[in-house]
């Protein structure tokens, strides 16, 4: 027993240690060494391959038949055939690029691998330091030289492969931008803000380069990992066919039964002719010998510039390094619609001649040794069946997932070094695989729209089954009752936005209320069908006018809005009070005033009008308030602001069940039988609005009546309050708070009295209209044309769609004089900017007196102030990323989010 115990725990923790700590372990080597900290060569660049077959049948080489003619007779192809199971091209150029990223045979010595036997990106960042500098630009910021690569014999591939390549490099720089721009621990600065005249500058900008780089590299590389594990091994095991989202995983940890740790640590014929072509002078591929391959490849050698200049598939670089977009993504459509060809026995094309038989050489030393490579290539290929999608040989099918596993579970990078810490936060969750992202768990998708977005789409095959073509997907996804989800034409191209920023122009533009409609009407289609959901309107005259039929029924009485902001500003301070706490001893309060108050004070008012029952006991509610606030959060997300392209699909889904659940709730609590009751919802209202009483009841009853509305258009209705008067304005009330905690002059000044005076009022609206127009909740809207029109300078045609930027036009000085002061009492009011939420939801007047009651709750407490250090800030960044944000916050699942989350302050 004794010896039972002592073993168990000694099992607990690895032996030897799995990790060390210091910058020495944090990274990657650019050779790969230091990778096995136990034996640090193994799998470094330069090593001998490793031989995992044992040969047991010898044979006398005078015995042996000649290559050419095992060639000739076993492999070479009679007819193409298509790939049975669907695969495209665009698998064997990634195929090609796993490849060629642990095999690079040395030409001088062919038992040596040149580079390291990790999944690292070899092609990309280099095998080797001094070939990893020539792709750096060690410019502070961590990128590399814009769309190049390190690896020169992927030029001999089909272009598809150097494309691939390409994208993973812009990925690198997307990522070192992002951990730039979040700066999570707070170490990095802009390189541009360094003054010249700091002596440190060269030595600070080298530290932080080499930190962006290495922990870029890290990220890109986990998503290399991850399209291995997602993308490629579906394609393998054809687990697209099923609709299956689950993939190998082999990163975790992994317990024997005893406890103890189980140890971790094809080419384009027609491209490849030409090539071929070209570089032997048109000889017959019958006739190439040896020889002639040594002089093409010297050849080719001779013809290579520096590498930021190589180019491939006769493509040009622009003037900045980068190809054009559109010629990349024509070479990957061309690849995924081209079928693969069948695995099988005759199988390989003539111009491989030559290739194949000096690669059996290399492989394995002597040309005896043909019968096991000629083998692999000849034996029956599996059939198209469950757990079959590559449809090799049965040996090399075995082969290809033990190499993929132990490449892997071998690299401590992705395993014991796969970590928060070492990533960050922000990135270790970027590079994860999403299972429920379309392509049931794609990560190429999500590259794709990244890399190349305006020639992507979110609803396309092309985007999510790149390794099957799009023909094989129409019956497979037909099966699987998801047709109806994707787009199988090949994409077009989106062109840019057009940008409105001059104030003149975006007034002109939020005005013409008949001419131009939000063009979130598409989305909306998407997620809820009928009239009075006039938030998203496709008639902008019908939205105009079932938003202000709700404005009137909400606020029309008189003394009506008064009694709203009393019930904010009540609120407010009763969140304030019952979420503060002390610290031990102290009489100071503090408040997440972001994540406990303001989040959810809108919540409680919209709720009441709904009919919605909220509750922090989900047993006695319909929902919690977060619940509540996430679900809102989504479809605001979804009908109004940018979000990354990958999660149109899932997030319109989630959307889609959330608004169904919520109309059930808003129909059943006003419900009569199985009908939605006018009188009941406006019975709600009265109660809100004149304390019960019986003839404000009649009188809303009476007004909205009139108006005709149906049962479905009121539900609809009252869901666009809901959306559009709570996570929008829970945003702007943070923006607005956090305007005045460091100067909050104005606002004492105006709440000093206690009751507020008809002048006093309009200052604290004047102050949180001022707050939101130098600090707005969100940068501007999209508007789409529906005729042809002009906006000064810029023409638009019939349904184009144009970003109006609300915060640039904010800014401008014929229009806000002083535009960076503080100027409460500026008037006409109507010059502030209207774009969608709760200002258009609940009109300017009405949400601006809200807010300001809100406003002179929070600084009705003694000595308001931030919370220490880090505590007391917003925690976000500014992003250029996402069109309708400013800024971005990271979320709860260290995603980037539009959303605040925490900022907490402190009253006596």
């Amino acid at each position: 027993m004794q010896n039972a115990v002592v073993e168990l725990l000694y099992n607990d923790l690895s032996h030897p240690p799995s990790s060390y700590i210091g910058p020495k372990y944090a990274y990657r080597e650019a050779d790969g060494s230091n990778n096995n900290l136990t034996d640090p060569s193994m799998g470094k660049a330069g090593s001998t391959y490793a031989r995992s077959v044992q040969q047991v049948n010898p044979l006398p080489r005078n015995d042996m038949p000649d290559a050419g003619l095992v060639f000739d007779t076993l492999l070479k192809r009679e007819k193409f055939e298509k790939h049975p199971a669907g695969l495209s091209s665009m698998m064997f150029s990634f195929a090609a690029l796993v490849i060629h990223t642990v095999f690079r045979t040395s030409h001088e010595n062919v038992n040596v691998n040149e580079t390291s036997s990790y999944i690292d990106l070899a092609p990309l960042y280099g095998h080797d330091q001094a070939t990893q500098n020539q792709v750096r630009m060690r410019n502070g910021r961590g990128y590399l030289h814009p769309d190049t690569f390190a690896e020169d014999r992927l030029l001999l591939l089909p272009p598809a492969v150097c494309v691939l390549l390409v994208l993973f490099n812009r990925n690198h720089n997307f990522i070192a931008k992002k951990l730039l721009d979040v700066n999570e621990r707070g170490t990095f600065v802009d390189p541009d803000t360094i003054p010249t005249s700091d002596p440190e500058r060269s030595s600070k900008i080298l530290k932080q380069e080499e930190d962006i780089f290495q922990t870029a590299r890290l990220i890109n590389c986990a998503w290399f990992g991850s399209a291995v594990f997602s993308d490629y091994f579906s394609a393998i095991l054809g687990l697209v066919r099923q609709g299956s989202n689950w993939s190998l995983n082999p990163f975790g940890e992994i317990r024997k039964e005893d406890h103890s740790l189980f140890e971790r640590g094809r080419d384009d014929e027609k491209w490849v002719t030409q090539m071929i072509d070209t570089l032997s002078g048109g000889k017959n591929p019958d006739d190439i010998t040896f020889a002639d391959m040594k002089v093409m490849y010297q050849k080719m050698k001779e013809g290579e510039k520096d590498l930021t200049h190589w180019t491939f598939g006769n493509l040009q670089r622009q003037e900045d390094g980068t190809f054009k977009d559109e010629d990349l993504a024509q070479i990957l459509f061309d690849a995924t619609e081209h079928p693969a060809a069948a695995f099988k026995a005759r199988g390989t094309p003539n111009v491989m001649r030559m290739h194949e038989m000096m690669a059996a050489e290399k492989l394995y030393g002597d040309i005896n040794h043909l019968e096991l490579y000629s083998g692999l290539q000849a034996e029956e290929a599996k059939p198209v069946v469950e757990g079959a999608g590559l449809c090799p040989s049965y040996t090399i099918s075995r082969a290809i997932l033990s190499d993929a596993i132990a490449l892997t579970r071998g690299d401590r990078f992705f395993t014991s070094d796969y970590t928060p810490f070492n990533m960050t936060t922000w990135g270790f969750a970027d590079c994860q695989r999403d299972p429920s992202a379309p392509g049931y768990g794609s990560t190429l998708g999500r590259l794709f729209l990244r890399a190349l977005p305006n020639h992507y789409t979110p609803d396309s095959t092309y985007t999510w089954f790149p390794l099957m073509t799009p023909g094989a997907m129409q019956p497979i996804l037909k099966n699987l009752n998801a047709i109806e989800l994707y787009n199988f034409s090949r994409p077009g191209t989106k062109n840019p936005t057009p940008e409105i920023k001059v104030y003149r122009d975006v007034a002109q533009v939020l005005s013409k209320g008949s001419d131009l409609r939000a063009s979130y009407t598409s989305r909306a289609a998407h997620v809820i069908t009928g009239k009075g959901f006039f938030i998203a309107s496709d008639d902008p005259v019908r939205g105009q006018r079932e938003q202000q039929a709700m404005l009137d029924a909400l606020t029309g009485a008189a003394g009506s809005l008064d009694k709203i902001t009393e019930s904010f500003h009540q609120k407010t301070r009763e969140l304030m009070i019952t979420e503060s706490w002390a610290c031990v001893g102290q009489t100071v309060k503090n408040v997440d005033i972001v994540r406990d108050v303001l989040k959810y004070v809108p919540l409680y008012w919209a709720c009441e009008v709904a009919g919605i029952r909220l509750s922090k006991d989900p047993d006695e509610g319909d929902y919690t308030p977060q619940a509540l606030y996430d679900i809102l959060t989504e479809i605001y997300l979804f009908l109004f602001l940018d979000f990354e392209h990958w999660q149109f699909i899932p997030l319109s889904q989630k959307v889609r069940g959330h608004i169904d659940q919520l109309l059930q709730r808003i129909g059943s609590s006003y419900s009569r039988g199985s009908r939605l009751s006018i009188a009941g919802v406006f019975s709600s209202f009265a109660r809100l609005i004149n304390g019960g009483g019986r003839n404000g009841h009649d009188e809303l009853v009476s007004r909205f009546s009139a108006l005709g509305y149906d049962n479905d258009t009121l539900a609809n209705s009252i869901l666009a309050i809901l959306i559009g008067s709570t996570v929008d304005m829970s945003q702007a009330l943070v923006h607005v708070v956090n305007s005045y905690l460091d100067s909050n002059t104005l606002v004492k000044s105006a709440i000093s009295k206690g009751k507020l005076s008809a002048q006093d009022q309009a200052t604290m609206q004047g102050l949180v209209l001022e707050a939101l127009r130098l600090d707005p909740a969100f940068r501007g809207v999209y508007r789409e044309a529906i005729s042809a029109d002009k906006i000064g300078q810029q023409s638009l045609k019939q349904n184009e769609t144009i970003f109006v930027d609300i915060a640039k036009a904010n800014m401008d000085p014929e229009a806000f004089p002083e535009p960076t002061s503080v100027l409460p009492n500026r008037t006409p009011k109507d010059r502030y900017l209207i774009g969608d939420g709760v200002s258009q939801c609940l009109g300017q007047e009405a949400s601006s007196k809200i807010m300001a009651g809100v406003l002179r709750a929070v600084f009705s407490f003694p000595n308001v102030r931030r919370g220490p250090t880090q505590s007391g800030v917003l925690k976000r960044f500014k992003t250029d990323a996402m069109m309708t944000s400013t800024y971005c916050y990271l979320g709860s699942d260290q995603k980037p989010s539009p959303w605040a989350t925490s900022m907490v302050i402190q009253y006596d």
